[in-house]
């Protein structure tokens, strides 16, 4: 048999005079598990390049435009099945979705100041839409396997320079340095935090906390919430990567309701002040952003309830003297001195009376 990667090409395609069929013994999957297999191939192609940063994105686009030999055995084996999902509606709109959070959670967990609007979610959106009716137009005229892998490197090098274009362009306009060294293309993670370590360090006694109580950017795990709710709290989380289950919301910050006189606590520790300071360091037009969130966050709370964040926030601080109604209580955090952040290592506490 010939062989293609180490996928000898005869155990699924026939030989023919003008190449080697793709029509040939095509085992039809039912949909649900032809929906799983998708996805995982997804999931595989993202920790495929887990040891990569977005800087290689960038500069190295190349390294992101292969594919396994077992995906393209996959298309071919399945190629009627595949073609016929991507030709309807409802199907592509729920991968396109799951793709777009998969490019998501994958560019945030390397550099968390990175936070794609709206409009680069449309942007993004119709991307993955051309490029799901590509790989489906690829699948329906591909009529031998080296057709059918050349159509696919094709796709993918199209599909990928213009995520590159798309993603080079958000960096640019965030802030408008040279891509060489740019701020955004470097490794930034979010680490989660235990919830007794997040209490301990906002100096939070939980039995007195005034409910409901939102976390902001309660992280993928929602740790805080769920411990919250074991104590019998009312409890929510807010995060763009936040679990999918009734008491989160998978939201941005900018855009989550926050209400009038809502929240009995609002907590944010090390999510939404540390985003409102890389804002103030490096861009003017998002740090006007934050601090207009800053006041939906205290509007929010109900009479009596507190925000707790940390680190803290002293430019903005310093304003709230002119807000008659709400009261600042500052605790030192001990730390490393010279790391040079000291002024800001304080754990926030701002309650609005009662």
């Amino acid at each position: 048999p010939r062989l293609y990667g180490n996928v000898p090409t005869t155990v699924f395609c026939r030989v023919e005079r003008r190449g080697l069929s793709v029509t040939a013994m095509s085992d039809h999957l039912p949909l649900p598990e032809l929906e799983k297999r998708l996805l995982q191939a997804i999931d595989q192609r993202y920790q495929a390049q887990a040891g990569r940063d977005l800087a290689d994105y960038v500069f190295a686009n190349h390294l992101f435009q292969t594919f396994p030999p077992t995906f393209l055995e996959f298309s071919c084996q399945h190629r009627h099945d595949i073609a016929a999902y991507l030709a309807d509606e409802q199907h592509v709109a729920r991968l396109t979705e799951y793709c777009i959070r998969a490019t998501k959670t994958y560019t945030y967990r390397r550099n968390q100041f990175i936070n794609f609007t709206d409009f680069y979610d449309d942007l993004l959106t119709a991307q993955y839409r051309h490029f799901l009716g590509q790989l489906q137009a690829a699948l329906v005229q591909s009529e031998t396997m080296e057709a059918l892998a050349q159509a696919y490197t094709s796709v993918l090098q199209q599909h990928h320079a213009r995520l590159r274009l798309i993603f080079s362009t958000y960096c640019v306009s965030y802030q408008p340095t040279g891509l060489a060294d740019h701020d955004l293309l470097k490794t930034v993670p979010c680490d989660e935090y235990s919830p007794l370590f997040q209490l301990s360090l906002l100096h939070i006694d939980a039995a007195t906390l005034m409910e409901p109580i939102l976390d902001i950017g309660c992280g993928a795990s929602g740790a805080l919430v769920d411990y919250l709710l074991a104590q019998r709290h009312t409890a929510f989380g807010l995060d763009r990567l936040a679990p999918t289950r009734p008491q989160f919301s998978q939201q941005d910050w900018f855009t989550f309701d926050y209400g009038q006189n809502q929240w009995g606590t609002i907590i944010a520790h090390q999510s939404f002040s540390t985003h409102f300071i890389y804002a103030h360091l490096h861009s003017d037009d998002q740090a006007d952003q934050f601090a207009r969130l800053y006041m939906k966050l205290l509007a929010g709370l109900k009479p009596g309830g507190a925000l707790y964040y940390a680190p803290g926030l002293p430019f903005i601080e310093e304003h709230l003297t002119a807000r008659p109604g709400f009261s600042l209580t500052k605790t030192i955090i001990e730390t490393d001195t010279t790391l040079g952040i000291g002024e800001l290592f304080y754990a926030v506490k701002i309650e609005k009376a009662a």
